[in-house]
């Protein structure tokens, strides 16, 4: 477990995330998790794009 990261709640398919990096990215829902590269995809439906984003929480997301 790492120290840093434990505080931080890690997204699940269907989870609502808010980005917490970028400020023209608001709400996004996971719609894949790619555990071999250890990214997801999250649609952010405010600006109509997909990205991914570290799956790993290290403060760069919220889950809603």
């Amino acid at each position: 477990m790492d120290i840093f990261t434990a505080g931080f709640t890690t997204a699940d398919i269907g989870s609502w995330i808010k980005d917490s990096y970028r400020t023209d990215r608001s709400l996004g829902i996971v719609r894949q998790v790619d555990k071999d590269t250890l990214m997801m995809n999250v649609y952010f439906p405010k600006i109509s794009k997909n990205a991914w984003l570290v799956w790993k929480n290290n403060g760069h997301y919220k889950v809603i």
